[in-house]
């Protein structure tokens, strides 16, 4: 199936952030490199501002259906640690530089935060555990910083990790999950 002329003009400027910047993301360029006319890409988008919106809620969308394929179901129908499973399995690969980029710029903008939020409230620990969970909070919040630092691991050090290095590390923190689960209900 086709994809939507929308979701077209979405994926381009992924590809134009990926291949430059935030900044790469205009008219004149979704038109050039999608093929599209200018005047068809402001019918689905009259502004830069909603252009940008939609592509946060896109990428905020694929992560949180990789989430769901890595759990085997929606959030709500998962314990805490199966949610935190796949979170780790979600960001075992290297982030792309559009996932960075939209993750820096949506901390400055309330509404495009409020996107990402959404999906971490539903899926990843949050900081309160770490004093209202006892020990099961502080374990889970670590993990939650593992898997962060794989995903991150290659932009911020010189020496990328291999697929085998990657899989060694998600093993291990996968480990300390399991090692931490006790008889939990699907809610928090």
């Amino acid at each position: 199936m086709r994809p939507s002329k929308k979701t077209k003009i979405i994926r381009t400027a992924i590809d134009l952030i990926e291949a430059g910047s935030l900044d790469s993301v205009s008219y004149d360029a979704l038109a050039q490199s999608s093929g599209l006319s200018k005047s068809g890409i402001i019918y689905h988008f009259p502004s830069r501002e909603e252009m940008m919106r939609a592509v946060h809620q896109y990428m905020a969308d694929q992560w949180e259906a990789e989430l769901e394929a890595a759990g085997g179901g929606p959030a709500e129908q998962l314990t805490g640690s199966q949610r935190l499973r796949a979170v780790v399995v979600s960001l075992r690969r290297s982030a792309t530089k559009t996932e960075l980029l939209l993750e820096i710029d949506a901390r400055s903008n309330p509404e495009l935060a409020a996107i990402w939020q959404a999906v971490d409230r539903r899926w990843v620990p949050s900081p309160a555990e770490i004093d209202s969970a006892g020990t099961l909070g502080l374990e889970r919040f670590l993990v939650l910083l593992m898997a962060d630092g794989l995903w991150l691991h290659d932009y911020v050090h010189e020496d990328r990790l291999s697929e085998s290095q990657r899989e060694a590390l998600v093993d291990h923190v996968l480990a300390k999950i399991d090692q931490t689960a006790t008889d939990e209900r699907p809610d928090r």
